[in-house]
């Protein structure tokens, strides 16, 4: 019993850390997407971080370590891009594991695609992590010499991105900034749009036509400025087109 105890409580003092992938997160006999799978915790399920792989990985847009994890679903490796080290219930909607993030050197898995000034030193940056993730990023900026400058990931959210079926674009990422039915102003949205061919060739292009545009999810900054607040009602909201992958290319009026 004394050396149950003494285990238990050395246990008890390891780093904990949450789910924050609404379809649970796969334990892994070692750190690799290729090894065997020893079961899956759901989401928002706890685990004690064991161990860490010291080497960064890029999976699925993510940029993060493997982790050496014990759970109630058994004990193994978890890729750290869907683990939370808070509980998923206290952070912002719809955070992914880059929230919360301090960094001084840029994560070189993002190439940065747009940059939009809030305020003086809030930003809302939107990134590529590669032809299948976009990142939106709500950061903080602190100027800690004049050649070494702070970001803070207030909230990061994963977007919806382009998809192409033969040669038509079904979603493009956009961004407002007219207001929305509230009166606050929208910063970002997520527009569903329908264009098809219109049967005419100019040059080695088809000439296409928008026919829909609605606006499946918008995003306004909270009253304290920490993170992005979705907002319910989309309709009658305004937009402007905006084509972060740069995929649309003007070749007529």
């Amino acid at each position: 019993m004394f050396y149950l105890t003494v285990l238990l409580g050395c246990f008890s003092n390891y780093q904990s850390a949450y789910v924050n992938n609404g379809t649970g997160l796969g334990i892994r006999s070692a750190p690799k997407l290729s090894s065997k799978k020893m079961g899956i915790i759901p989401y928002k399920g706890e685990v004690k971080i064991l161990d860490k792989d010291q080497r960064l990985v890029h999976i699925d847009g993510f940029e993060n370590y493997w982790y050496k994890i014990k759970s109630e679903e058994g004990e193994g490796w978890v890729f750290g891009g869907y683990l939370s080290f808070k509980h998923p219930d206290l952070l912002p909607p719809g955070s992914n594991s880059y929230t919360g993030l301090v960094y001084r050197h840029p994560i070189q898995s993002l190439k940065l695609i747009r940059s939009d000034v809030i305020n003086e030193d809030l930003f809302l940056n939107l990134y590529e992590a590669d032809l299948k993730h976009i990142f939106a990023f709500l950061e903080r900026k602190k100027q800690l010499s004049e050649d070494l400058i702070e970001w803070r990931i207030l909230h990061a959210i994963t977007l919806d991105i382009p998809e192409k079926d033969e040669e038509i674009l079904n979603r493009v990422t956009a961004q407002c900034r007219t207001p929305g039915l509230d009166g606050k102003e929208i910063i970002l949205a997520i527009l569903k749009i329908q264009i098809r061919k219109t049967g005419v060739i100019i040059g080695n292009h088809y000439e296409l036509v928008l026919d829909k545009l609605k606006i499946r999810i918008a995003w306004t900054l909270s009253e304290d400025e920490s993170f992005l607040q979705p907002v319910l009602k989309t309709k009658g909201i305004q937009c402007t087109i905006f084509d972060p992958g740069n995929r649309l290319k003007g070749i007529s009026e």
